[in-house]
């Protein structure tokens, strides 16, 4: 009981300790202070709130594709999950947000647009997060305020005749009085308290003629400008307070005489938090028949009955609704084009103005709006007769599926750490499962786009081609050297060919839902002791038959393009591939490091000879000059087709292409010519063949217990693979032996 107690107490002081640190309840000269110190945060619209949060969280260039990344991406949505890839869309919206701050107001619904799955929703989701996070800050403190009525009647009570406070006449006590605020009040002293719906900014109660001088004055300080040269924001020359609230603020001012001073004693000003849980600042409006914002009058509230006479005459109305909650923050219309356009035509006068017609008011909105849509809905939307007029209010935001097979396996981390429990996953399972997926995404590069001495080039460039390409991986599979270098430099322009267009890249293909739910099937196979990647193959051929539900099965083959058939047994011959060089690599016949460091004097010698320099040979202790024979005996294991010349000034360029890539990175030769160490270990054990194909043998014999047959040293061999298997890859014995059945297989059965 102690231990609880204990906690409890230590609950209470962190609490009391936070409440005060970040000053939650202001008087209103508490809030004229804060407002003094740093006026630029305080009266901050929802464009600049927003356009701060990003600059607060911070970005990174991604200079590969020359995005911007910002890092409440990284934050990602209140379940703590990131938002993988979708930097065009994420420079689009921060580009547009930067837009509102320069001309002072939002005045454009952003709607993202693109296939079901390509994380629309998560984006807006993620920016409501960290908005919630940047309001905790010092730095993203906002405030609202509340009317204070207290229960001493005599307070709030005019007197005829009197030019005091209410109820009082000009005696000692006005002035104590006057120099205390109502906003510090007990709740039991409280009888009616008036929040602000809107929660309008508390520096709207300044009339607008000293707002604007003292505003001038603080911000030329606040800038080190002369006051002359300050803007002040549009929306703080405005009026800015609700109907309501103006109606209070009219009415305490005739009671109190004028009295400025009386008047802002019930203004108790409060910080609040964003949180799209609660409906602050954030909100969401669902595709269903629902009303947007509406009014209720409020006649048996308990706030209305204990107010003071001299407001009895004001008809009281509460706003509520997705827009008078996402009031000062953001707005989404989830699925917007579901409606029937009737239901947000509103919106072509509400995003414009900033304003929303209520039937006994008009709201005063501050509110950065954003809405998704499928492709299917926007085609149809674009249809219609008004669809000029909401196309000049909306700034179309393409979100298209992810286009390489390293980023789609980031969507799936979370999910694989909780299938992970229930069963292994062996390596390269979902690495072969986001390959099938991005190819189903693809299109097939149109030659005529490009120069006619590329044209040939592009029409070889298949759907496993492209992915490395723009996986920055090598092509040589493919290509040749110089035609590799030839569709790098094409890069760029391969990746933007069908970006401003309506069927472009990555609207069709298979969705990150369907992906998900073939992981969570395959690990159910009971045929297979661990997620494999031939559970996954199995359940893709699964899903491949039926046509009629997955709109891109429908799509006519273009070359090699949309078959998704085809890309099955794509993904079988590339883990066949890959595997067969693990598993050679297990067996450690060669040390890794003799060809390793074999190529890497092969580069130094290419480097050498083509600068015309000479080389430090350490044995010798002498310069000289690079050695031609080993340069010719590494090109004869790399088969290089071609004059020499040529190849070694292609591989200078290529090193100097990945320096101007990356220039941060210090250069790995071992990474940017891994096909050509590939091509040397596959010589190594060509010359070992025999021996590989025999241990092999004795894996699957060894698990099928017919090892009897060989040697204990044979046996050991098999033995030692298997745990290096385990150990360098990450392979159960039970994933490794399925796995090997599977190349050997697809040897006797060739994968087609």
């Amino acid at each position: 009981m102690t231990e609880v107690n204990d906690l409890l107490h230590q609950l209470n002081q962190e609490s009391r300790s936070l409440f005060q640190e970040r000053q939650v309840i202001l008087s209103f000269s508490g809030f004229l202070n804060r407002l003094r110190e740093r006026p630029s945060h305080m009266v901050r619209n929802s464009a600049q709130y927003l356009y701060d949060t990003f600059n607060h969280f911070g970005s990174s260039k991604i200079s590969q594709d020359g995005h911007t990344r910002w890092h409440i991406f990284d934050l990602g949505t209140h379940k703590n999950v990131p938002i993988v890839g979708s930097e065009g869309v994420q420079d689009e919206i921060y580009k547009i947000i930067t837009g509102f701050v320069r001309q002072g107001y939002s005045n454009k619904l952003l709607m993202m647009h693109g296939p079901n799955g390509s994380a629309k929703t998560s984006i807006v989701e993620s920016i409501a997060h960290a908005m919630q996070k940047y309001s905790e800050t010092e730095e993203g403190a906002v405030y609202r305020f509340n009317w204070i009525f207290p229960t001493d009647k005599s307070l709030t009570a005019k007197a005829a005749g009197s030019h005091g406070p209410i109820g009082f006449s000009g005696n000692q006590e006005y002035a104590s009085l006057r120099e205390d605020s109502f906003a510090f009040l007990e709740e039991a002293k409280i009888a009616s308290k008036i929040p602000s719906e809107y929660k309008e900014n508390p520096v709207y109660l300044i009339p607008l003629p000293y707002r604007e001088t003292l505003l001038r004055r603080w911000l030329a300080v606040e800038l080190n400008i002369p006051e002359a040269d300050v803007e002040i924001p549009q929306n703080l020359m405005m009026s800015g307070l609700s109907k309501r609230n103006q109606l209070i603020f009219e009415n305490l001012l005739a009671a109190y005489d004028g009295d400025m001073g009386m008047v802002l004693r019930h203004v108790q000003v409060e910080r609040w938090y964003y949180s799209k849980q609660y409906r602050v600042g954030v909100s969401t409006v669902e595709p269903q028949m629902s009303i947007d914002a509406y009014e209720k009058q409020l006649t048996m509230d308990r706030n209305i009955a204990n107010l003071p006479p001299v407001l009895h005459n004001i008809s009281f109305h509460e706003a509520e609704g997705p827009l008078i909650e996402a009031n000062r923050g953001i707005l989404e219309f989830s699925d917007m084009l579901k409606r029937p356009i009737e239901a947000f035509k509103y919106l072509l006068s509400t995003v414009e103005k900033g304003t929303a017609n209520l039937p006994s008011s008009t709201a005063p909105l501050d509110i950065v709006f954003f809405a998704t849509t499928n492709e299917k809905h926007l085609d149809a939307f674009k249809t219609i007769p008004d669809f000029a007029s909401f196309r000049s209010r909306f700034e179309l935001l393409t979100a298209p599926y992810l286009l390489k097979p390293s980023l789609e396996a980031e969507i799936y981390k979370q999910d694989l750490k909780a299938l992970g429990k229930s069963r292994p996953i062996a390596p390269h399972a979902v690495e072969m499962l986001c390959l099938w997926a991005v190819m189903t995404r693809l299109k097939q590069p149109n030659p005529d786009y490009y120069d006619t001495k590329y044209r040939a080039l592009i029409s070889r460039l298949d759907p496993r081609s492209k992915i490395r390409l723009y996986e920055s991986e090598s092509l040589l599979s493919t290509f040749k050297p110089q035609e590799e270098a030839a569709i790098y430099e094409l890069r760029k322009e391969i990746c933007e060919e069908y970006q401003n267009v309506v069927a472009y890249e990555g609207r069709f293909g298979a969705s990150p839902r369907e992906i998900r739910s073939i992981l969570y099937r395959a690990i159910q196979n009971p045929k297979h002791e661990s997620l494999t990647p031939m559970a996954v193959f199995e359940e893709l051929d699964r899903l491949v038959k039926d046509r009629t539900v997955y709109e891109f099965l429908q799509l006519e083959p273009r070359g090699k393009y949309h078959q998704p058939q085809e890309f099955i047994q794509a993904c079988r011959r590339d883990f066949a591939e890959i595997f067969e060089k693990e598993a050679t690599t297990a067996m450690t016949l060669v040390d890794e490091n003799q060809y390793e460091a074999l190529f890497n004097r092969y580069i130094e010698h290419i480097v050498a000879q083509v600068k015309r320099e000479k080389i430090f040979n350490k044995n010798t202790s002498s310069y000289e000059p690079p050695n031609e024979n080993l340069m010719k005996e590494v090109e004869k294991i790399l088969k290089i087709p071609g004059p020499a010349d040529k190849h070694r000034e292609a591989l200078i360029g290529r090193i100097a292409a990945t320096k101007i890539e990356r220039p941060t990175e210090a250069i790995n030769v071992t990474k940017i010519f891994h096909e050509y160490l590939d091509t040397m270990k596959a010589h190594y054990y060509d010359e070992r063949k025999h021996q590989v194909d025999e241990n092999f043998r004795v894996m699957l014999a060894l698990e099928n217990g017919e090892a009897l047959n060989f040697t204990q040293e044979e046996r050991d061999l098999a033995e030692n693979t298997y745990r290096q298997l385990e150990t360098r890859y990450g392979y159960t014995r039970a994933a490794a032996a399925e796995s090997l059945r599977f190349l050997l297989t697809s040897r006797t059965q060739p994968v087609t």
